[in-house]
């Protein structure tokens, strides 16, 4: 069954039903990557609302705008006292403070700033989501597929669930990128301070899954939440290592299950925070994880607006990823952040 994502009107700034990404700690700390702009909108010298975006250049020089770091939703901040039509004339304004020169690819938070988007000349996205409401908790596991039963089964007879610093995830986080040869889209000292925040404020947990046997710690996640959702916001998982056990192939899936019990016992939707844009289609290993675990299915606000150089570069993209892969193979991973 396709759900659509909670919608949110006239959330003003700093209210419970914020989600966590848009409120004043997160983007605080995750602004400090420098290559930030906010957008303001002032009556009489007061603040009514705000819009913090991430730009940057691609491997082209083209300028280009997403959501803050380690941010996975972005949206308007609304000062207190401001209603839901003054909301909408305040966020077309900061929408046409966009500048011109830059394209733009953002997840907003909810539909109503999604159908302002859309009214000022965005394009909508499909970006997919799974969710599990936490009513679903007392019969998910029959929804569970065989394998994914079968691998929590496992790992809960092998692994302990435990928790760790901030620190020592993003330590572990690092080092599992390292293995892959791949780096972080955004600073892993962001996602530590997020965390370190998040934790103290209340709305962040690790999980490790450690062995029993070699006590070596084989899955870490974390996750954030606010009044509504609980956010599966990053993972990592160990590679297998000449001279080391096999990590156990039911891992994460156990620290999920784990999580999506803490969401539940805090009257909280588990959110999958995102799928990718073409996951469903191709039925890849997110997805079957996801679907395995019983989750549902729903869209994200996803939205667009390309410069007339990024749509004209945009269709040789395909041809161009084509031959780059026939020509080199393996050797090269083209990386997507968008």
């Amino acid at each position: 069954m396709l759900i659509l994502p909670r919608e949110i009107t006239g959330v003003p700034l700093g209210d419970g039903k914020t989600p966590v990404y848009l409120q004043n700690w997160l983007t605080r700390i995750a602004a400090r990557s420098g290559k930030t702009r906010t957008l303001t909108v002032t009556e009489d010298g007061k603040l009514l609302g705000s819009l913090t975006i991430f730009l940057e250049r691609n491997g082209l020089g083209m300028k280009q705008g997403y959501n803050l770091p380690w941010a996975r939703l972005c949206g308007p901040n609304m000062s207190e006292g401001v209603g839901e039509e003054k909301r909408a004339e305040i966020t077309r304004q900061l929408i046409r403070k966009l500048p011109k020169d830059v394209s733009f690819f953002l997840t907003l938070a909810d539909e109503f700033d999604f159908r302002l988007f859309v009214s000022e000349g965005f394009q909508s996205t499909s970006e997919d989501n799974y969710v599990i409401s936490p009513d679903r908790l007392p019969a998910l596991q029959a929804a569970f597929s065989n394998m994914t039963r079968r691998h929590i089964k496992q790992a809960q007879r092998d692994l302990t669930v435990s928790s760790t610093t901030p620190e020592a995830f993003i330590e572990i986080y690092a080092a599992d990128l390292a293995q892959r040869r791949r780096q972080s889209y955004a600073p892993l000292a962001i996602a530590r301070d997020i965390l370190t925040e998040g934790l103290s404020q209340g709305k962040a947990r690790i999980f490790t899954a450690k062995r029993r046997d070699t006590g070596e710690i084989d899955a870490a996640i974390a996750c954030l939440w606010d009044n509504s959702r609980y956010y599966y916001w990053m993972t990592t998982r160990r590679l297998p290592v000449e001279g080391q056990s096999k990590p156990h192939q039911g891992a994460v899936k156990l620290l999920l299950w784990s999580a999506i019990q803490d969401a539940a016992a805090r009257g909280l939707t588990f959110d999958f925070d995102g799928a990718g844009t073409d996951l469903a289609p191709r039925k890849d290993g997110t997805t079957r994880l996801y679907d395995g675990m019983g989750a549902q299915r729903c869209v994200r606000y996803a939205v667009k607006r390309e410069t007339r150089l990024e749509r004209l570069l945009g269709r040789f993209r395909p041809s161009v990823k084509l031959a780059i892969r026939k020509t080199v193979g393996k050797l090269i991973t083209l990386r997507m952040n968008h």
